[in-house]
C-alpha cells in the first residue's frame, strides 16, 4: 500500500507539472504575489527537507546575510523552486557530500544560491539544462529519474517573477543554482 501511494504521488506530481508547462507556455499560469519574508520563506522550505536529504548521508546548511526582507513574489511557487533545487541536488551528491542554500541581500535584488558538490553539469549538458524533458545527465549516468520538467518550470517560475536563474557548475566538482528576484 505504501508503495502504491508513492507511486500514485509521484504520478500525481508529474501531471500537475505537464499541466502547469502547458499553462505557461500559453501565458495562462498565474502567480499570485504578496508581500513575503523572502528569508524566512527559504530558512523553511529548506529545514523541512533536512531530515530528508540528511538521510541520504548528505549536509544541509543554510546561512543568509540578513535576517529579513521582504519582497512582494508567488509564496507557494519560490516555494516550490527552492524545493527542486534542493532536490535535485540532492539526486545528484553522493553521501557525505554538502549542499549549502545561502541567501544574499544586495539592496535591490535577492540572490538565493543552491550549491552542491555533487556530479556537476558537462558543458555541453548546461546549454540544455533548462529545457523540458531534458535532465542534463549523462547517458552512462546511474543516477536518472525525474521528467525532466523541474528546472523548465522553475526557470519560467523566476521569470514570471521577473527574476533570473544561472547556472555554475563543473564535472566531477558540483554545481550552483542562483536565483534572482527583484525587492520592490
Amino acid at each position: 500500500m505504501d508503495a502504491m501511494h508513492r507511486n500514485c504521488n509521484r504520478l500525481l506530481s508529474l501531471i500537475n507539472n505537464l499541466i502547469d508547462y502547458s499553462k505557461m507556455e500559453n501565458n495562462s499560469y498565474v502567480i499570485n504575489k504578496e508581500s513575503v519574508d523572502i528569508v524566512y520563506l527559504v530558512e523553511e522550505t529548506v529545514l523541512d527537507m533536512k531530515d530528508y536529504i540528511e538521510d541520504k548521508g548528505i549536509e544541509l546548511i543554510f546561512d543568509t546575510d540578513v535576517e529579513e526582507k521582504s519582497i512582494e513574489c508567488d509564496k507557494l511557487d519560490i516555494e516550490r523552486c527552492i524545493i527542486n533545487l534542493v532536490s535535485n541536488a540532492g539526486k545528484f551528491t553522493p553521501e557525505g557530500g554538502l549542499i549549502e542554500v545561502k541567501v544574499f541581500d544586495l539592496d535591490t535584488e535577492i540572490k538565493i544560491s543552491v550549491k552542491d558538490n555533487g556530479a556537476g553539469i558537462s558543458e555541453e549538458n548546461q546549454k540544455i539544462i533548462f529545457d523540458r524533458f531534458n535532465q542534463g545527465i549523462d547517458k552512462t549516468s546511474e543516477q536518472k529519474g525525474g521528467s525532466g520538467l523541474g528546472l523548465t518550470i522553475t526557470k519560467q517560475i523566476i521569470k514570471l517573477h521577473n527574476g533570473d536563474i544561472e547556472l555554475k557548475s563543473k564535472p566531477n566538482v558540483g554545481s550552483e543554482f542562483i536565483i534572482t528576484l527583484q525587492v520592490k
